[in-house]
Formats: C-alpha cells, sequence, structure tokens
C-alpha cells in the first residue's frame, strides 16, 4: 500500500514537471520574439549595444530565427565586430534563402569588407529574387567593377538606368558609369 501511494506522489511530481517544462518552452519562442522586437527598436534607434545584447538573446532562444540573425548581423556589422556580423548574416542567408534583404544584407558587408568576389555570388541570388531592384543593380555593377569585369559592370550600370529611369538612383547609376569609363580611358 505504501508502494502505492510513493508510486502515485512521483507521478503527480512527473505530471507538474512535465506542465512546467510544457509551459517553459512555450515561452520560449514567445520571450524570443519580445528580444527580436527589442532589439530592432534599438537598432532604429542606433542604440548598437543594446541591440546586440539584445537581439543575442533571442538568437540563442530561437537559433533558427533568421530575421534575428540578420538583425544581430547588422548590430554587430554596425559594433565594427565583422566576423560576428558576416557569421549571422550567413545563418541568415541559411536559414532563409528566399529572402533577398539577407543576401544584400551579407554583400553589403562583403563589400564594405573588400571582398568584393565573395559579393556577387550573394548579389546574384539577391538580383535572382529581385531582378528588376535597380538598386541591387548597382551593388552588382560596383562589386564587378572592382573585380575587373568591365562588360559585365557596364551591362548592369545600364540595366540599373533603364530600371531607375529618371529618378535620383538613375542618375546615379549614369554618373558611376560615367565616372568608371572616364577611369579606364
Amino acid at each position: 500500500m505504501r508502494m502505492h501511494r510513493w508510486l502515485g506522489v512521483i507521478g503527480a511530481a512527473a505530471l507538474v514537471a512535465g506542465l512546467l517544462a510544457t509551459v517553459s518552452a512555450g515561452l520560449g519562442p514567445w520571450r524570443a520574439r519580445l528580444l527580436s522586437k527589442d532589439g530592432a527598436a534599438f537598432l532604429s534607434e542606433g542604440r548598437y549595444a543594446s541591440a546586440a545584447r539584445t537581439l543575442a538573446g533571442a538568437v540563442a532562444l530561437a537559433p533558427d530565427d533568421a530575421r534575428a540573425h540578420f538583425q544581430l548581423g547588422l548590430a554587430y556589422a554596425e559594433l565594427g565586430e565583422r566576423a560576428a556580423a558576416l557569421g549571422h548574416l550567413e545563418d541568415a542567408v541559411r536559414l532563409s534563402p528566399k529572402r533577398a534583404q539577407y543576401e544584400i544584407g551579407l554583400a553589403g558587408l562583403l563589400l564594405d569588407s573588400g571582398r568584393f568576389p565573395e559579393a556577387i555570388p550573394h548579389l546574384r541570388a539577391a538580383l535572382a529574387l529581385e531582378p528588376h531592384a535597380a538598386d541591387i543593380r548597382l551593388l552588382m555593377a560596383e562589386a564587378l567593377r572592382r573585380t575587373g569585369d568591365r562588360a559585365g559592370m557596364t551591362q548592369e550600370y545600364r540595366t540599373a538606368m533603364r530600371l531607375a529611369g529618371a529618378s535620383a538612383l538613375g542618375a546615379l547609376a549614369r554618373e558611376q558609369l560615367h565616372d568608371a569609363e572616364a577611369g579606364e580611358r
């Protein structure tokens, strides 16, 4: 009889532990979303150290959240932590390969680091997702210029000009193409 009572106590304790684990598991994603939201706010305010701390918590709770990795990568980039930024931007691309924004973020960091050949595949992936984006075409043209691909550069600048028309972006593409051609003479 005593053994039966202990089994009941143990069963009740296991049930309570299971319920607590279930509630705890449900709080993780909820907490991660809150941290991501707070981190994004810190990013928009230019509070990069606070954003990095907050978003690191979000990534720890939700390691498969591409947006949290992307935002953490941006925060680290603003703090000058290029290796950490690159790692998180690569994670964002790996977790959500159909988001041009993540490819552009990663390519931008590579371009800023002078790693032009490495940026080109990410820009190509972004263009495959958004072929009519003149701003991505301008980034691609610059990467191609820096790697010595004159024909590719010219084609991307001309496509950007066509897509952007008479806008400021179109004028910038025309000016950059003119400067690149003048520099070669």
